[in-house]
């Protein structure tokens, strides 16, 4: 998939997830797509490539969310780290393996968030919302090897 074309559906999902799905979603968690997408991202591609992209998608989630300045690239950043130990290598040998750190770069990134926010969710928010993107991870890594041929 090309940058260009990551970039309109990177921004595309950033807008949806920040105004469309809180009003759609009937569920208690949301997923955070963006994260997913950066995941995916990184895991296939460079890792100094995808911190552009969480610099850029990070000060969008900053205005859209109205939080403080970095907060949500800063979080962000460590969905990246983690994604590098899934090379593209290891996401065509087993699938396990990124689904473990999608996962776990979801709690490591909830908890970075919500210190930064100063607030703390539910105790089985994060849990739950770290089962979504476990769940979404292979969906979306379909989606972007199809987007990329």
């Amino acid at each position: 998939m090309s940058r260009i074309l990551f970039g309109i559906l990177l921004i595309s999902v950033a807008l949806i997830q920040a105004t469309i799905l809180p009003r759609v979603n009937p569920f208690p968690v949301s997923p955070d797509f963006v994260l997913v997408f950066l995941f995916v991202w990184s895991a296939s591609r460079s890792v100094r490539e995808s911190l552009f992209w969480v610099l850029f998608i990070g000060i969008l989630l900053d205005v859209l969310a109205l939080d403080s300045f970095g907060t949500n690239a800063l979080s962000l950043v460590i969905v990246t780290l983690l994604a590098g130990l899934a090379r593209q290598r290891v996401l065509h040998a087993n699938i396990l393996i990124p689904i473990a750190l999608v996962a776990l770069s979801t709690v490591i990134h909830a908890v970075i968030l919500a210190s930064l926010r100063g607030t703390f969710p539910a105790g089985w928010f994060i849990p739950l919302q770290a089962l979504v993107h476990a769940l979404l991870m292979p969906v979306i890594y379909f989606i972007l090897r199809v987007f990329g041929r």
